[in-house]
């Protein structure tokens, strides 16, 4: 056994009910080699994930490739939107797409344009999902997602409180490229914060950015796979089961 999952082994054992766990893979449009790898892993153990696509930089080629796997794999591969164009629009402070140097108009307008894009690609299989680039947005991101007709705003589980309302909120909690405590997430701090989150909640959020995962990283995920597999009290499930 790798050591890494001894904590989240543990934390395991000690769960009374059930967990739901899902994985919500960033930022696809850029590096397609690595997204289509990252995607053969999660075939291959049939596990879901859903992708946040920026709707600039899908190409003709990656959505024919993304709806020929969903057509295959209907089961494992979700799509949602993830922004506009992955662009930050701040001047000062944290990176953001849609922060507080943004107007509402200018906002309902890049998102729409986006939602336009991923139909145009997707149809029916595009999910009512948005994915703010950073995990950062802003009230009026909110009104605007209402307004188009989204059901869900997926962001960082530490992400700022905003008044949602009817649109739910699917968080990750866990930043799989990210930091834990100032250490870089692989592979002890990686197993400690999976570990201490099971023990948090019932539903667990885990994100990833295929750009950033090689070999060994894709590898290392594939074990998580496996562990999460063989136990009955995990249930692997796509974002669309979050949805009201």
């Amino acid at each position: 056994m790798q050591l890494w999952l001894s904590p989240i082994l543990k934390a395991l054992n000690r769960v009374g009910g059930k967990i739901s766990v899902y994985f919500r893979d960033d930022d696809a449009g850029w590096a397609d080699d690595r997204l289509l790898s990252l995607l053969d892993v999660f075939e291959s153990h049939c596990v879901p994930v859903d992708l946040a696509v920026i709707p600039t930089a899908l190409t003709a080629q990656l959505a024919c490739q993304l709806r020929q796997r969903i057509e295959t794999h209907r089961q494992i591969l979700g799509l949602h939107q993830h922004g506009y164009a992955h662009v930050n629009h701040q001047t000062t402070g944290r990176k953001s797409e849609f922060g507080g140097q943004r107007s509402l108009l200018e906002q309902y307008a890049d998102i729409a344009a986006g939602q336009q894009i991923l139909r145009n690609a997707f149809g029916s299989l595009i999910q009512p999902i948005f994915t703010p680039p950073w995990n950062r947005c802003t009230q009026d991101t909110v009104e605007v997602l209402k307004e188009l007709g989204f059901k869900s705003l997926s962001r960082d589980i530490t992400a700022e409180p905003l008044e949602t309302g009817k649109l739910t909120e699917t968080p990750v909690h866990i930043d799989w490229s990210g930091k834990f405590r100032g250490e870089e997430m692989v592979p002890f701090p990686l197993g400690e914060r999976i570990a201490e989150v099971i023990q948090q909640t019932a539903k667990i959020g885990i994100m990833l950015h295929h750009q950033c995962m090689d070999g060994i990283e894709r590898q290392r995920l594939a074990t998580l796979l496996n562990v999460f597999s063989g136990y009955p009290k995990v249930h692997l499930t796509p974002m669309s089961e979050m949805l009201p």
